[in-house]
């Protein structure tokens, strides 16, 4: 689980939701703890404009509330805690990049090896009800010389 992001009800809400946004981003889940009623609406109001933040990529954010007991200073408290996440799966930056990386190993080919061919390739010049080539549609093989390879 990521770290805790503590919103206090001093904290910036647009500086509180870029660090949401890009929580979510690379790990695809969040948390938020507040104590206080002003605290609490500071969270809120990062939560929502992240929301804004996340829209224009087609990520739709929600939150789930909960209560936590928290110690601080020798002294107990109750703490809302938010779990922010995407409505929708979502693949955090951090999968993309270890995919990414495994990706490059895959496609990794040694000079002294032939690459495997691609999925493409097999299917490559193959369409659903075209006629098979056949002996006539080539030239005989004396006036193939006169035939270039590019």
């Amino acid at each position: 689980m990521a770290e805790i992001l503590k919103v206090s009800s001093t904290s910036d809400p647009s500086a509180t939701a870029g660090a949401l946004a890009n929580t979510i981003r690379e790990e695809g889940i969040a948390e938020l703890q507040a104590i206080g009623p002003k605290a609490v609406n500071q969270a809120v109001k990062a939560i929502t404009i992240a929301r804004g933040y996340m829209a224009p990529s087609g990520v739709d954010l929600i939150f789930v509330p909960s209560f936590v007991d928290v110690e601080i200073d020798d002294e107990n408290k109750t703490a809302m805690r938010m779990e922010v996440r995407t409505r929708l799966p979502f693949k955090p930056t951090k999968e993309k990049e270890g995919a990414k990386e495994k990706e490059k190993m895959d496609n990794h080919v040694d000079e002294d090896r032939e690459a495997p061919p691609r999925g493409d390739e097999l299917t490559e010049g193959v369409e659903g009800d075209e006629e098979e080539e056949t002996e006539e549609d080539y030239p005989p093989e004396d006036d193939q010389e006169d035939i270039l390879d590019i």
